[in-house]
């Protein structure tokens, strides 16, 4: 009978952690959501857009794929698949992880930041294309 509460058990437990990670991205979510509308503000309020200011939209554009990537990592932790497998749960992963990958590539500063960053990041995200077509070709 102290078979049949292990699994209860664990199942609990891992509802619990995924309830307050829920929170906790949630949270970080309205954070950043804040902080992207007091940017646009200043944006606006300085007449910033107008001037087409590459750094503005830079700043504007990854606080907006930091919260897509939040969200979608919310999603894929808080709204699992009844029918998941490792599979599925696996190809989330790399697409989160592609996001991830795109934003440092929409953030990169050719002036600051050296070459080996940049072929560094070509070959990890071009290394998550790969992964993901064979994780999508097995599903």
């Amino acid at each position: 009978m102290e078979d049949d509460k292990k699994p209860l058990l664990h199942q609990k437990f891992e509802q619990a952690v995924t309830a307050i990670l829920a929170v906790l991205i949630s949270i970080m979510v309205l954070a950043a959501l804040w902080g992207l509308v007091i940017e646009i503000y200043h944006l606006v309020l300085h007449s910033a857009l107008n001037h087409l200011d590459h750094q503005a939209f830079q700043s504007v554009f990854s606080m907006i794929l930091t919260l897509l990537i939040a969200l979608e990592f919310s999603h894929s932790i808080v709204h699992p698949s009844s029918r998941s497998s490792g599979v599925i749960k696996a190809r989330a992963i790399v697409l989160i992880a592609i996001l991830a990958v795109s934003r440092q590539f929409i953030v990169f500063e050719l002036q600051t930041d050296s070459a080996t960053i940049l072929a560094a990041l070509a070959i990890s995200l071009l290394a998550l294309g790969i992964v993901y077509r064979l994780i999508r070709d097995q599903g």
